[in-house]
């Protein structure tokens, strides 16, 4: 797992002022995305884009392991983690029966990225992050980071894609891409590749930051 939490979104539920605030900033330099919430006064049908969950367990009008419940039967592959200062053994074990992790306070800032980058290993750990793609290479995928789907790709775009991936920050001639892609001559595809260019920059790279043209060459893909 690469960069990965920085494509993924947070979810904290903490009704301390001062450490919802403090996990605000500390969490935004690792994730894409931190929502905070200080109650259950949130509507879990619109938690669906979230990739983990980080809950407390006394928050006013509800508990977290209730909550906790809730999510599970919404979002049963869903990752949820107890920070929380109930650090009794009977709350441990009800934390961990019902979600993945339980973290007593007070906590090490960078334990809790260690133990939260662990647990989305395990859901990702095949996937890189590229300027808001995430790529499988062993199964030659890619999705669009925010919407966590997959981008329909041709045969010979994904063939295209995944050249010019695994040969990343390397400047590559039109040849070498046809040989590649066609296995034939250069002229007898010239026009071909530009049209597949066009097309795979359409689906990934609207904004023009991964694919780059080498005017008089050909082709590199960059990470920045």
């Amino acid at each position: 797992m690469k960069n990965i939490t920085k494509a993924l979104n947070i979810f904290v539920l903490e009704d301390d002022k001062y450490i919802s605030e403090f996990l605000r900033e500390f969490l935004s330099e690792y994730f894409a995305n931190v929502i905070i919430q200080t109650d259950n006064r949130f509507t879990y049908s619109k938690l669906e884009h979230i990739d983990i969950f980080l809950l407390d367990i006394e928050i006013p009008f509800d508990n977290g392991y209730e909550i906790c419940k809730k999510i599970k039967l919404l979002f049963p592959q869903k990752p949820v983690v107890f920070l929380t200062a109930h650090s009794q053994l009977e709350d441990k074990i009800r934390g961990l029966e019902l979600g993945e992790e339980f973290i007593p306070k007070p906590f090490e800032p960078l334990e809790l990225i260690a133990r939260l980058e662990n647990l989305l290993s395990n859901k990702y750990s095949e996937y890189y992050y590229l300027n808001g793609l995430l790529v499988n290479k062993s199964i030659q995928s890619v999705l669009d980071s925010k919407k966590r789907k997959e981008i329909k790709l041709s045969n010979t775009e994904k063939k295209l894609f995944f050249y010019l991936y695994n040969n990343i920050g390397l400047c590559l001639s039109k040849e070498q891409i046809i040989e590649h892609i066609w296995g034939i001559d250069y002229n007898d595809k010239a026009n071909s590749l530009n049209v597949y260019i066009n097309n795979l920059r359409n689906k990934v790279d609207i904004n023009g930051d991964i694919i780059h043209t080498i005017y008089g060459y050909g082709y590199k893909m960059s990470t920045h």
